[in-house]
């Protein structure tokens, strides 16, 4: 009698956990598109629609420019919670990371309290990553390259960074691509000044070399070759070389020399909306004064003015 009886209850045992398996994820739910699939929670319907629209809108900008499309669909996890995020992306990642692109065509996105407005931003940044290893073939691609097309196509390069980065070349503190690895890979406490450089650095290399120098690399290094070789076949010069022509520019962009230059067009800018900014606020303030006027004149209203006028104080 204790045998069937014990196994009942293994019996019981094994439903139950079996439903429990089962119905934990009920809550979760997938959009699928042409490139993506979001995973989502049940909560969070009109966001996940949001981020898959945004992400097939990026997609085929990028894909472009790269000159290569993943075969498999690119995963992406909305997140809940803190803690699901840290979890699902190993705990890595430090404190201030809104998204992380992860081995397998993965994107996952944090909870981003009061980001949500830079969705588009954020997931450009994350697709370059993915779309960028599975062209390389998995094969080592350098921090710089890797960050430098992330900004490219995801990045906001404004006053602020280039008066940042006149700072920085008037003090002697650029870095090297070596450098820049060390900072990613340490998370060094100059981060900004990486993402900016390395931005720079694709710039130029595109500006230098030609649109099709990345989706050049990137098919040479598919076809077997490292970072280093496919750099120089595509390029024509050895990465050695470009860093220093590379940096050369930079200093030469940014230096004092260069400051009114660099700077001055953006301030100009600056002044020129806000003159059409007040402009355009007075002209409403017009407006609605006269549209006051006119319905205080069909009403017949009696408005009695003083027959003297107004002193120096007004009154």
């Amino acid at each position: 009698m204790r045998t069937p009886l014990a196994l009942s209850f293994f019996l019981l045992f094994l439903f139950l956990l079996l439903f429990l398996t089962g119905t934990g994820n009920c809550d979760q739910k997938t959009i699928t598109s042409s490139n993506f699939i979001v995973h989502y929670d049940s909560s969070g319907e009109r966001y996940a629609e949001q981020v898959s629209q945004t992400a097939e809108k990026s997609f085929s900008t990028i894909a472009g420019a790269i000159g290569h499309k993943p075969e498999e669909k690119i995963s992406i996890t909305l997140t809940v919670t803190d803690e699901e995020f840290r979890k699902l992306t190993r705990g890595i990642l430090p404190d201030w990371s809104a998204a992380a692109a992860m081995p397998g065509n993965r994107i996952v996105i944090s909870p981003l309290p009061g980001m949500k407005l830079a969705i588009e931003r954020i997931l450009a940044h994350e697709i370059v990553h993915i779309i960028l290893y599975d062209a390389a073939g998995g094969r080592f691609v350098p921090r710089w390259f890797h960050e430098g097309c992330a900004e490219i196509f995801s990045g906001q390069w404004g006053i602020r960074g280039r008066i940042y980065m006149v700072w920085k070349v008037s003090q002697g503190n650029l870095l090297a691509f070596e450098d820049i690895e060390r900072v990613f890979s340490a998370r060094g406490a100059d981060v900004t000044l990486a993402y900016d450089q390395s931005m720079l650095a694709v710039k130029r290399l595109i500006s230098g070399y030609g649109s099709g120098v990345l989706p050049g690399i990137l098919n040479n290094m598919h076809d077997g070759q490292d970072f280093d070789q496919a750099f120089e076949n595509a390029a024509g010069l050895t990465i050695d070389g470009f860093e220093r022509e590379y940096l050369n520019v930079v200093g030469k962009a940014y230096g004092k020399r260069m400051l009114f230059i660099t700077l001055i067009p953006s301030t100009w800018t600056f002044i020129l909306i806000l003159a059409i900014v007040v402009y355009i606020i007075k002209k409403r303030r017009n407006k609605r004064l006269m549209s006051q006027w006119e319905i205080v004149d069909a009403a017949e209203n009696i408005i009695n003015f003083r027959p003297d006028p107004p002193d120096e104080n007004g009154f």
